[in-house]
């Protein structure tokens, strides 16, 4: 029996796709901090949030904190801010190839869009794409680390002062992660990680914005009091329904990212899980305190989740070598990324009969099946720019591999199974395969 039919084999086994699992002792002390904020009132939450402020402030080295209820709301308000600063321009530049969460958080913010195409080794930006499109009318530049690789930013933050806009460094998909130029997150004007589900950490939903500039932090305050967490921070008030409806989301977290249960949520097509979705009509909310508390937890353990997903993408990497026929993206010099997915392509350009190889129960999932470009629902919000071909070829064959800790080597196996299938090619049996690893 093949690895492939024996994943199969096991009727219930799903792996998500993504996801850090919460641990029992995560949700004890999430119902702690919500029990403190119902008893003692505003000022326990304060305190709750105003620890991971200073926890972030530490990790990326930066001076202002601000933490959202979603990612999408925290860049909506950095886009604001920064508006502020700079009325006369309304344009901000975006990967062509990312989630749909930027462009709506863009469009929350009023602004318009214009695309720069990537580059198909490493992800990075096309710097000549946004070197055409740097006039006066552009507010910023998003760059986004996909999958947790980092990439260069320091040509990038050259240009934009050079043009007088500003740096937002998307580090959504990879807190930890650094490359030769810093770590993801703190090498612009404004940085942004996310909280959410199948993030690097998790507060079931959530977001944080870090700045060191201190005109940016000072707009952001003015727009949003209640999302600064360092220096000063503002009490967070009791809210019951919202404690009671999040450590129930805690709850289900913990059940169902366990592969043997992760198949009936999966199974439930109205929940749309794994979806990709462009929704601009979104509220601006807080990151309530029980929140706080797991993401505090979080980023105390964040080393080890991703030295975890480290030695997981290390074994895909190993294996796929030994498939043929497909190439994975280039990790550029002196970065260390975090792997937050693990991304594999086609070496000839397209998959055979430009069929991707998606197997969801072994969590091999596509992440973005359109470029923003192709995007129906975002067009009116587009600007005439440059084609994205690399972009759009992105969206048609990525397909993605998970990295979290409950993949087993019986998957990786499946994995490759199934990856040489979609190649057109024979996978080598165990021992040939590591006899070419013995003389790699």
């Amino acid at each position: 029996m093949t690895s492939l039919a024996q994943a199969f084999s096991a009727p219930f086994r799903h792996l998500p796709p993504g996801g850090v699992p919460l641990s029992p002792g995560d949700m004890l002390a999430a119902c702690g901090t919500a029990w403190d904020t119902w008893r003692q009132g505003d000022l326990a939450g304060q305190e709750v949030l105003g620890q991971l402020g200073a926890a972030v402030g530490r990790m990326t080295g930066c001076r202002h904190v601000f933490a959202f209820g979603s990612g999408r709301a925290g860049m909506s308000v950095a886009l604001r801010a920064m508006r502020a600063l700079s009325p006369n321009r309304n344009v901000v530049l975006l990967p062509a190839f990312t989630s749909y969460s930027v462009a709506a958080a863009v469009v929350h913010a009023g602004l318009r869009i214009r695309l720069y195409d990537l580059e198909a080794e490493t992800l990075a930006p096309n710097l000549g794409d946004v070197t055409a499109q740097l006039d006066d009318a552009v507010l910023c530049v998003v760059v986004c680390h996909l999958y947790g690789y980092p990439v260069r930013t320091a040509e990038l933050r050259t240009l934009c002062r050079a043009a007088g806009a500003m740096l937002l460094d998307d580090a959504a998909q990879a807190m930890g992660a650094r490359s030769g130029d810093g770590q993801a997150g703190t090498t612009g004007d404004v940085g942004l990680f996310s909280l959410a589900r199948g993030k690097n950490i998790t507060s079931v939903n959530g977001g944080l914005i870090v700045t060191d500039d201190a005109a940016l932090a000072a707009n952001i305050a003015s727009l949003a009091p209640w999302a600064a967490i360092s220096g000063s921070v503002a009490p967070a008030h009791a809210d019951i329904a919202s404690d009671v409806r999040l450590l129930a989301q805690c709850v289900a977290l913990w059940l169902f990212l366990n592969p043997r249960l992760y198949w009936l949520p999966a199974s439930l097509p109205f929940l749309a899980i794994g979806a990709s979705r462009f929704v601009p009509d979104f509220d601006i909310g807080e990151l309530r305190p029980l929140q706080a508390t797991l993401a505090s937890r979080g980023v105390s353990r964040l080393a080890s989740i991703n030295a975890g997903r480290g030695q997981v993408a290390g074994e895909l990497g190993q294996r796929v070598r030994h498939v043929g026929g497909l190439r994975t993206v280039r990790v550029q010099p002196g970065a260390n990324p975090v792997y937050l997915r693990f991304p594999v392509l086609p070496e000839g350009g397209g998959w055979p009969g430009d069929a991707v190889p998606e197997v969801p129960r072994l969590g091999m999932v596509r992440s973005y099946p359109e470029s923003l470009q192709d995007l129906a629902p975002l067009a009116p919000y587009l600007l005439p720019g440059p084609d994205c071909p690399t972009a759009r070829w992105l969206a048609a064959t990525l397909l993605t591999l998970p990295t979290h800790t409950r993949v087993t080597e019986s998957d990786m196996d499946a994995m490759m199974d199934a990856l040489a299938s979609g190649a057109g090619r024979n996978r080598p049996g165990a021992m040939e395969a590591a006899s070419q690893k013995g003389g790699a």
